[in-house]
C-alpha cells in the first residue's frame, strides 16, 4: 500500500523531560505551531540541548511530508518521559503517546531521533503503532573541534618533519627499540626484564618520582648552606625518617621471630589465612613492644629540633612544640604498656597487674598533659614579647 493513503506521526521523544525542567513545558505536544514553540523555548533556555536539534529536525521533515502527502495525512507530535528516566519514563511515554494517537489516528510513525535514545524508546512506540522510518540527527563539528584537529595535524606534521622534534619524537623511542630489539636478540635480555624495565621507567615519569629524587637530593645539598638551627631541624628530620623506617622493619621482625619461635612451623599464609588472622592481636601487641621505642624516639627527635629552632627564631609556636613533645612521651608510654598487655595476656596467664599499670599511664598522661598546657599558657604571656606570631620561610 502507497504511503500516500497512510496517516504519517512525526514523533519526538525527550525520554529525560529535559523540555520541562529547563522551559516548564508540558508534553504531549501535538502541531506544528506548539513543537515550534516549544522547540525555540528549549534553544533558549539551552541552545546546546541535544533534544532541541531534533524537535527543529522534526519540524523540517514534517514540512516535507507535507508538501508530499497533504496536511490532513501528516502530523508532528512531542512525548517526554522522565527525569530519572527507566521504567516510570516509559510508561509516561507510552500513555502519551496514546493521548495523541486519540487525536490522530496514525497509521505509522516517522520517528526523529538524536541518536541516544532509539534503543529505549522504539519498542515503546512500536508496541502502539508501527515505526516506519527512524532519522538521527548528528550535529556537525564545531569550529574548536576542528581547530583541535588541525592543530594536532600540524603537531604530528612537525613531529615528522621538523629535525628538531623529529629527534625526540622519532629518535629517541627508536633508538631505545633499537637496543632493545638487539639485546634481546643476543640473548642478553629477557622479555619480562625488558618489560619490566620499560613499566619502571613509565611509573618514575608519570609520577614524577626523577623530579621528587631531585628535590630530596637539592634539599639534603642545601642543608649544608642552611643556617646552624635549620640545619638542626634539617638533620633532625633526616634522622627521623631513618629511625621510623627502622622502628617499623624492627617491628616487623619481632613480630615474625616470635611467631616461628612459638610456632615451630607456621603455616603457609595462602593456604591457612584464617589462622594468621587469629594471630592478629598477638602480631599486633609484638609490633608495638618491637617497633615504639625507636618510632617515639624519632618523633622527640623531630618535634624536639623544631622547640630549638622556634626559640632561636623567637616564634610563638615554640609553646606548642613543648606540649607536643609532653604528648609524645604519654603516648610512647601508652603505646608500650598497651602492646605489653596484649602479649602477655595472649602468651601468659592474664595479669590484672598490666591493666592497673596502662589505667594509671593513661591517668597520669592526661593530668601531665593538663599541668602542661596550663603552664605552657602562663609562661607564653610572660614572655610575649619575646615569642610573637610570625610566618615561616620554608627551608
Amino acid at each position: 500500500m502507497s504511503l500516500g493513503h497512510k496517516k504519517l506521526l512525526v514523533l519526538v521523544v525527550d525520554r529525560d523531560d529535559d523540555l520541562k525542567r529547563k522551559t516548564g513545558i508540558s508534553t504531549p505536544l501535538i502541531g506544528f505551531e506548539e513543537n515550534l514553540k516549544a522547540a525555540q523555548s528549549l534553544a533558549l533556555s539551552d541552545p546546546e540541548e541535544a533534544d532541541v536539534n531534533a524537535m527543529f529536525g522534526a519540524l523540517r521533515v514534517y514540512k516535507e511530508l507535507v508538501e508530499k502527502f497533504g496536511k490532513e495525512n501528516v502530523e508532528i507530535a512531542t512525548l517526554a518521559g522522565e527525569e530519572r528516566e527507566g521504567l516510570e519514563a516509559d510508561t509516561k511515554i507510552m500513555h502519551e503517546l496514546g493521548e495523541v494517537l486519540k487525536v490522530f489516528h496514525a497509521d505509522g510513525v516517522v520517528f526523529i531521533s538524536d541518536g541516544v535514545t532509539d534503543e529505549f524508546v522504539l519498542p515503546v512506540i512500536s508496541s502502539r503503532v508501527p515505526v516506519i522510518s527512524v532519522k538521527r540527527l548528528v550535529v556537525r563539528q564545531s569550529e574548536s573541534v576542528e581547530r583541535t584537529w588541525l592543530i594536532l595535524g600540524r603537531y604530528l606534521r612537525l613531529a615528522f618533519t621538523e629535525p628538531r622534534y623529529a629527534r625526540i619524537f622519532l629518535g629517541v623511542p627508536g633508538l631505545l627499540l633499537t637496543v632493545v630489539g638487539i639485546l634481546y636478540l643476543l640473548n642478553l635480555v629477557s622479555l619480562p626484564l625488558i618489560l619490566t624495565a620499560i613499566g619502571l621507567i613509565l611509573i618514575i615519569r608519570g609520577f614524577n618520582v626523577d623530579q621528587k629524587i631531585t628535590g630530596i637530593y637539592n634539599w639534603l645539598i642545601n642543608m649544608f648552606r642552611m643556617p646552624a638551627y635549620r640545619q638542626l631541624r634539617a638533620f633532625a628530620t633526616l634522622v627521623s625518617i631513618l629511625l621510623i623506617l627502622s622502628g617499623l622493619y624492627i617491628g616487623y621482625i619481632s613480630v615474625m621471630t616470635t611467631i616461628t619461635t612459638i610456632y615451630s612451623n607456621p603455616p603457609d599464609p595462602s593456604l591457612y589465612t584464617w589462622w594468621w588472622i587469629e594471630k592478629i592481636p598477638l602480631m599486633t601487641g609484638l609490633f608495638l613492644t618491637g617497633s615504639i621505642d625507636i618510632i617515639s624516639a624519632a618523633i622527640l627527635i623531630s618535634v624536639s629540633s623544631s622547640a630549638v629552632y622556634y626559640a632561636f627564631i623567637k616564634d610563638q609556636k615554640f609553646w606548642r612544640t613543648i606540649r607536643s613533645i609532653v604528648l609524645a612521651i604519654w603516648m610512647w608510654a601508652v603505646f608500650k604498656r598497651t602492646g605489653i598487655l596484649i602479649v602477655t595476656s595472649i602468651l601468659g596467664p592474664f595479669e590484672e597487674s598490666q591493666v592497673f599499670l596502662l589505667i594509671i599511664v593513661a591517668i597520669l598522661g592526661i593530668a601531665t598533659m593538663a599541668v602542661t598546657l596550663i603552664v605552657t599558657r602562663y609562661l607564653s604571656r610572660i614572655y610575649s614579647e619575646y615569642f610573637k606570631p610570625r610566618k615561616e620561610k620554608t627551608l
